[in-house]
């Protein structure tokens, strides 16, 4: 996700969250290894070293050719890794065939080629299960959201959640999200939630 030139991060009153690089690897490998975290992310299978080493590239190819990505979310008081949030490269098809779902990637280089497809923002948020239920979640949602609407000139943000997530869908509730109708990503069906463009919408 772009920062603005002069800043190299997002804070908030517990939170840092900045670009990720290579030092974060070792601890992003651990989050999606864990079951209970990669049970709700793309096909629901634990990543193996070798595909979350992939992910960062895709990670950082997005940070350069869109200016988009998830933010490592780091804890102000010690530095600790928490987890990810941000803003990633959701990529959505154009026209699926009739009766279908429409698909959807994170990364425009995983479209299928010859698809048509439209870039939407995707504001997401990934912990480590030990930093689950201590609001971290929610405190960087708000700080990504409240960054783009203030600095980025996104018609509009959505976030792509799994139906068996309740956590997750409750910490997009509360900024005032709308259901608009569901998605197909790595072979499962995800809810589209669109984010309101102000806290007043």
């Amino acid at each position: 996700m772009t920062l603005l030139p002069g800043t190299d991060h997002i804070e908030t009153e517990r939170l840092l969250l900045r670009r990720m690089d290579e030092r974060d690897l070792e601890f992003m490998t651990a989050v999606h290894a864990d079951p209970d975290v990669a049970r709700y992310l793309g096909t629901g299978n634990a990543r193996t070293p070798a595909e979350t080493e992939l992910w960062l590239a895709d990670v950082l190819h997005g940070y350069a050719i869109a200016g988009l990505g998830p933010l490592l979310v780091t804890r102000k008081a010690d530095g600790k890794r928490l987890g990810r949030s941000g803003l990633s490269d959701g990529v959505l098809e154009r026209d699926p065939l009739p009766g279908k779902l429409r698909r959807m990637w994170f990364f425009r280089t995983h479209v299928p080629e010859g698809v048509a497809f439209e870039h939407m923002p995707e504001l997401g948020y990934t912990f480590a299960r030990e930093n689950w239920g201590q609001g971290y979640a929610s405190e960087a949602a708000r700080a990504v959201w409240a960054y783009a609407r203030a600095h980025l000139a996104h018609p509009a943000i959505m976030s792509v959640i799994h139906p068996d997530n309740l956590a997750s869908r409750s910490v997009a509730q509360k900024f005032g999200v709308r259901h608009d109708g569901d998605v197909e990503m790595g072979g499962r069906v995800y809810q589209r939630f669109l984010w309101p463009q102000s806290a007043s919408d």
